[in-house]
């Protein structure tokens, strides 16, 4: 499904088509849920939260800007909601290694799931707004310009959040004994 299908779907949903908002839920419901868990660590916050967002972008559709991607403003909705119930509901908490996603192959299975647990946990550490941008620019493939809409900050601010949050991952990872950083 393309963007244009996207919009195409917005716009059947503003006339009344229900079906054409579940078509949208379908195509956007895990990237959103995998969000909302990176940033919640909770699996059943994270489907609160995941509803939440969607009952509130189906409400709010005739504010949907297609100058932008669909995807970049529901999946702004679903950081903005994740953290204000985190916010609300307790102290952020590290990442539990075992709800990382289930994507290998079987041969690089061990491999990839060691590299996995040990990257996340690197990222847990770092401070919120470096958190974000690592996770929307690696794991959701946001680019600058969508992750600053997102965040609701300048893309050069991105671009400088990102730069600093590769280094502090980089000196995280050497503490660890993961990698070599100089």
């Amino acid at each position: 499904m393309s963007e244009t299908e996207d919009i195409k779907l917005v716009k059947a949903c503003l006339v009344g088509d229900t079906k054409a908002f579940g078509r949208l839920i379908d195509k956007y419901e895990k990237p959103l849920f995998n969000a909302a868990l990176r940033i919640a660590d909770d699996y059943d916050d994270a489907r609160d939260i995941t509803q939440t967002v969607f009952v509130s972008a189906y409400e709010n559709l005739e504010n949907f800007n297609p100058e932008y991607k669909f995807f970049s403003w529901i999946y702004r909705m679903v950081v903005n909601e994740a953290i204000n119930f985190i916010s609300r509901k307790r102290p952020q908490t590290k990442l539990d290694p075992d709800m990382a996603s289930d994507y290998r192959t079987p041969e690089d299975e061990h491999h990839e799931s060691k590299m996995r647990e040990n990257v996340e946990q690197a990222v847990a550490e770092l401070p919120l707004d470096y958190r974000l941008v690592i996770i929307f620019r690696h794991w959701a493939d946001l680019p600058y310009r969508d992750i600053g809409f997102v965040l609701d900050i300048p893309e050069k601010t991105v671009k400088s959040r990102l730069y600093s949050a590769r280094r502090m991952l980089g000196k995280i990872m050497s503490r660890n004994g993961l990698v070599t950083y100089e």
